[in-house]
This record gives C-alpha cells, structure tokens and sequence, in this order.
C-alpha cells in the first residue's frame, strides 16, 4: 500500500507516524515545500523577539528521525505541482526535477496561508506564519525602529509584546473595539487592551489600514503613521489550492470531510488546518486553525489512511496568548457566537486571587462561564491570570465536551493547594453564580 501525504507540518507528520504504526509494512511517503517539517508555527514570535536563537528548536523530530526511526520517506523543499485525486498521481518538483508519485491512499495536510494586506509596498511588510520564513521575519524586525501591526488577535498581541520587548516603538491596528475582539469578550479583552496600552504599545482600534507606501502607513480614518516595517498579523486561510475543484470545500474554504476525515473519495482524507472542523456546541461546520486540532487530526486522518476506524468528534476551538505575564484564553462559544448560532444563554463571571491569601505571589484571576440558559449546560467559558490558565481551561473544555450542567461542573473535584489554587478554585465559583439553588 502505497500512502502520500502532502504537507509535513504538525497535521501531516503525525498522519505519517500513526499510518506507520496501523500500516508496518505500507510504503509511507511525505510531501514538504519548506526546508522543515514537524514545525510550530506557535513559536514564531517568540523567535522573532529572541527569546531563544536556535532556528531548529521550531522543529520537533527532524528528517532523519522520520525516515531511520519510522520508516518514512520524507522528501523536504518538495512543491507538489499537480494533483489528480481521482487518478492517485502527484507531480512534485524537487530540486529542479518533476517527480511523478502514485498512492492509493492519500492524505491533505497543506495548512493555512497569511492573509494578504491590500494596497500595500510588500517590501516593507512581513507575515508572520510559517517557520521557514521566521529567520527573514527577525532580520526585518531587527533592522527597524517603528513597527506597525496590522491584526489584534493572538499573533498581533504576541508580535506586539516582542517588539516592544526589543525596545521598537509599536502601533498596533485593529479593525475591532478592544484586542482579541474574535475570542475574548469585552470583560476580558478590555482587559488585555489596556494592558497593552500601558505597556506602551500604541493602539488604533476601529480602524483598517488603507495604504502602505514607502515609511508611511495610512489608516481608514485618515490618519498615518510612520513605520519602518509593517507586521501582518490579520490571519490565515485554508491552503486548498491544490485540491480546488477535486475535493469538495465546505463553508469556511477548506475541504469538507466527515468524521473519519475522508474527503469526497474513500481514499482520500484531510487533516489539521486544511480540513474542515466541526464545532462540538453548535453542531456546524468550523475552522481553528490550532495545533492540538492539527495533531489529533492528523492521527485520526492518519490511523484510516492505514486501513483503520477513528472518529474525530470536533473542535471546541481552545485558544491562549500571554502578554506580560498574564494568560487570556477561551474555549467553547463566547457571546457573540453563541447569538449568532441562536443560543439563549446566561454568564457568570467572577474575579479572586488565583492562591491561597497567605501564600505569597500569585495574582488576580477572572473566570466567565457561558451556559444554555434552558439547561445550564456550560457551552463556553474563557480565563485570564497569571497562572494556571490552561488548567482551568482544560476543565472547562472537558465540561463542555461531556455536555455537563453549571452543578455537575462545581462538583468537579479540582486539585488545590495554596502555592497554585484555592480550596475554592475560580472555576468552582463561577459554575456556583449559575448553579439554581
């Protein structure tokens, strides 16, 4: 059995590997444009500010790995040209030459793509994405003194906060009321902004930018700004182009699959941010390009390649940042998607230290709860502190996957101990505000 998989990033490395282990003696082969595979993309910033110097740390098993370990054939700096699904043949080039490969069994793990600005002077703008171009990125980002962002959510807070931690001056511009607009609701994401405005990051919120050209980049309302580079940070789309018009696309651009992942042909599957997702509250199609879903996608898409029967429930889009020392995260439906999806809901929302009052550090932290306002079933929540974010969030996460009630949630046994939680945690306190007593 002869298995390709174009796209050797989280989605497609991780089909690789769990092909191999449902499949020992199938002939596995993947396809990579860039010099580097099993990347994270999610350390790209922080490479950028120089919080670490070793390009290679944004990869976590290199090729040779793959190939004397697993057994998988990866060939990098690998463009895959064209693509005939319904035959079983791809043409890539590499290295000068076209290499003509035929599977019976195939997987797409070809990711997302920047947006693109409009009206702009591309040699003064950079997107930040993908590794292979992060060495680039914090070259450009180390050359210029003003800096201005375009885009206020997770990669636009976390280039803000490097750039500013390399002493650049920031503006920073973003089409919504407050940063992380898409994810956080206002509580939490007024928050975020003002610390962002306090430490010195110049906002310009409301606005679009219009033109770049030359040191000069003009806003929507008429104003300028000078700059000597401009970070695009406004996200990413489905990277669909090969597959156009062979797999079928669902809503949000990327290929459509069902819950094995198999797209269009029984032989064909899709993993990670190529494919589309379905959300686990509202039951519709829906894309987050993060790479959890990437990794478990790619076992699932991968393990049926190989002849196996994994599910993929869907996605509850579990996102975190950081700025300065404090996590934001979300997880499950915020306010505005919960209307849109024609939700009555009630919150709850709470803010308490996030130790024990005698155990000294720690800081304040603020938990909103969302809940079906007929059943109390949690269907989304978001926190932000200093410490143990993730955690909580995780809980919230499992909670809203096992449809549980605001009650079943605050009699969930959470570990405490002073040096890191309270006897009564945050999440605790929340579900109580929605619990009917």
């Amino acid at each position: 059995m002869e298995i390709l998989v174009i796209g050797g990033g989280a989605a497609g490395m991780s089909a690789a590997s769990w092909a191999r282990r449902r499949a020992p003696d199938a002939r596995i082969t993947v396809l990579e444009r860039t010099n580097i595979i099993s990347h994270a993309p999610c350390g790209v910033p922080y490479y950028i500010g120089g919080l670490f110097k070793d390009y290679w740390l944004l990869q976590a098993y290199d090729v040779k790995f793959f190939r004397e370990r697993r057994n998988i054939e990866v060939i990098t700096n690998a463009e895959a040209e064209e693509l005939d699904v319904k035959s079983r043949v791809a043409v890539a080039r590499v290295g000068g030459q076209r290499v003509k490969l035929e599977f019976d069994r195939l997987v797409i793990a070809t990711g997302a793509r920047p947006r693109r600005l409009n009206n702009v002077d591309d040699a003064k703008v950079i997107y930040v994405h993908h590794p292979a171009d992060a060495e680039t990125a914090r070259r450009a980002a180390e050359a210029a003194r003003e800096v201005t962002v375009v885009g206020g959510g997770v990669l636009g807070v976390e280039m803000a906060e490097q750039l500013r931690n390399m002493g650049k001056v920031v503006h920073l511009v973003h089409r919504g009321p407050y940063l992380m607009s898409r994810d956080l609701d206002e509580e939490l994401g007024s928050s975020l902004t003002e610390m962002a405005r306090r430490a010195g990051v110049d906002l310009r919120l409301g606005v679009t930018v219009a033109k770049v050209s030359g040191d000069r980049v003009r806003l929507s309302d008429g104003s300028e700004l000078r700059s000597d580079l401009v970070v695009a940070a406004v996200g990413v789309e489905p990277d669909v182009d090969l597959v156009r018009g062979q797999l079928r696309l669902g809503p949000h651009g990327a290929i459509a699959v069902d819950d094995r992942l198999q797209a269009t042909y029984d032989y064909a599957f899709a993993a990670g941010d190529a494919m589309e997702h379905r959300n686990m509250v509202t039951g519709q199609p829906d894309w987050r390009p993060l790479a959890p879903i990437a990794n478990k996608s790619g076992l699932v898409a991968g393990v049926n390649a190989a002849g196996g029967d994994k599910r993929f429930p869907g996605v509850l889009g579990d996102i975190v940042t950081r700025f300065e020392g404090v996590a934001f995260g979300r997880v499950g439906l915020n306010e505005a998607e919960a209307r849109r999806a024609n939700i009555r809901y009630v919150t709850s929302i709470i803010t308490t230290r996030s130790r024990a009052r005698y155990y000294p550090g720690g800081g304040d932290v603020t938990v909103k709860l969302l809940a079906e306002e007929s059943s109390g079933v949690i269907i989304g929540g978001q926190v932000a502190g200093p410490e143990e974010v993730i955690g909580r969030l995780g809980v919230i996460a499992a909670a809203i996957m096992k449809r549980m009630t605001a009650e079943e949630l605050f009699f969930v046994e959470i570990g405490y101990h002073p040096s890191s939680g309270r006897a009564w945690d945050p999440v605790v306190l929340a579900a109580r505000q929605l619990m009917r007593i």
